[in-house]
């Protein structure tokens, strides 16, 4: 099977969607197929669309939304059918990168796309639909209805996101299919290292972890919360911070460690969170608004349960009683804090949480097992696609 990996930004830079075009690339290499790289396609725009964007930037009370206007990303398909046409390809292969480059490619071109939410989810979960002006909300439908609608088959990372794209679209569930992301990790531990942490954690002070560039939205707020509340229960909790430096007065900075930017991308910065993760009993993971999560493959990677909020993608990452926990909204500090400690309370209890969040990462949130699934789904989807052209033929 020989696909066209078409995407907007660069496919081979580790920091692109967080590491996901590259290793996504690697998955499906790994599991059988031939991948050759359309990449960096030129954002070509309109003088007269930048002009308009301009002018809702200084002047619009509501943004507009330039990557999803028609003008560019029928540009985007032009230049993507004529690769194909000239390579020989099975299929077109595109992660969900802005713009969706793939969103107008012609319906005649089999075209699979994966994705952490629909365009129209992912706005109205992160800003919300009242946040962009008229002309993009058309656009933005527009765009959805018909890449979701000719997409040979869409992968979505979440059960939450398959749901939204059939309730907001009616698209059949046989044309969608949910393959969690993998962890990002160069060089994952080996289950004979998380088993030494495991064991070697304490149960008398707790190392929880956060990790994120946005502290409101990732719900720091609610973390620091959590540690205060444990203090108070008398629990000795220390929150260490990844990703962002917060601004705390000083009784709060008494009950964090802040590590700030950590480049995943360079030996030193994988290093530095290896360590930190190896000693951590739990990743809080307080969300607001949240399409997957990658940062809880990852922790899964190193043993560490997650305390997740139950929004959006997360759900289908955190299963209760099994690798972690779930908190719904809205938050109660009180309520978390009694959870953390009667886990802690129960002998054992914590211990076969963290082994079920490796076994987790090497089951299913790992990019080797996401690159065999998409595959297979694939190979499934083109054999019924000739199929049907072949039957046609015959009638």
């Amino acid at each position: 099977m020989n696909l066209l990996y078409a995407c907007a930004d660069s496919a081979t830079d580790p920091l692109v969607w967080s590491g996901i075009v590259l290793n996504c690339r690697r998955a499906l290499e790994s599991a059988g197929a031939e991948v050759e790289i359309m990449d960096n396609i030129p954002f070509e725009c309109p003088v007269h669309l930048r002009l308009l964007h301009q002018l809702h930037k200084r002047f619009g009370r509501k943004s507009h939304i330039l990557q999803i206007e028609p003008a560019i990303l029928h540009r985007a398909a032009r230049r993507i059918a004529a690769r194909f046409t000239q390579g020989g390809y099975d299929a077109v292969f595109s992660p969900g990168t802005t713009p969706p480059v793939y969103a107008l490619v012609p319906a005649s071109i089999p075209v699979f796309a994966y994705l952490d939410a629909s365009k129209v989810s992912w706005i109205r979960t992160y800003f919300g639909l009242n946040t962009i002006c008229e002309r993009s909300r058309r656009h933005v439908e527009a765009v959805d209805r018909a890449s979701l609608g000719h997409n040979a088959m869409t992968f979505f990372a979440s059960h939450w996101a398959v749901a939204e794209a059939a309730r907001d679209y009616g698209i059949p569930m046989d044309r969608m299919a949910v393959v969690p992301f993998g962890a990002n990790l160069v060089d994952p531990p080996t289950r004979a290292e998380v088993e030494g942490w495991i064991g070697a954690r304490p149960r008398d002070a707790l190392r929880l972890f956060f990790l994120g560039k946005e502290w409101e939205r990732k719900g720091g707020p609610e973390a620091l919360d959590l540690v205060r509340e444990l203090r108070v229960r008398g629990v000795a909790a220390t929150l260490d911070v990844v990703g962002c430096n917060p601004v705390l007065n000083d009784a709060d900075r008494a009950l964090v460690e802040l590590h700030g930017f950590i480049d995943h991308s360079r030996p030193e910065g994988r290093e530095k969170v290896r360590q930190l993760l190896a000693r951590a009993h739990v990743l809080l993971f307080f969300s607001h608004a949240e399409a997957f999560g990658i940062a809880v493959c990852e922790a899964a990677a190193f043993g560490v349960p997650a305390f997740a909020a139950d929004v959006g993608g997360i759900p289908t990452i955190v299963r209760p009683g099994i690798n972690g926990w779930l908190m719904p909204a809205p938050f109660s500090a009180a309520e978390g804090a009694a959870t953390l400690q009667a886990s802690f309370a129960r002998d054992g209890e914590y211990q076969r949480l963290a082994r079920g969040a490796r076994d987790d990462f090497e089951t299913r949130l790992n990019w080797p097992a996401a690159g065999a699934t998409l595959v297979q789904h694939i190979e499934r989807a083109l054999a019924r696609r000739s199929s049907k052209r072949d039957h046609i033929g015959f009638t």
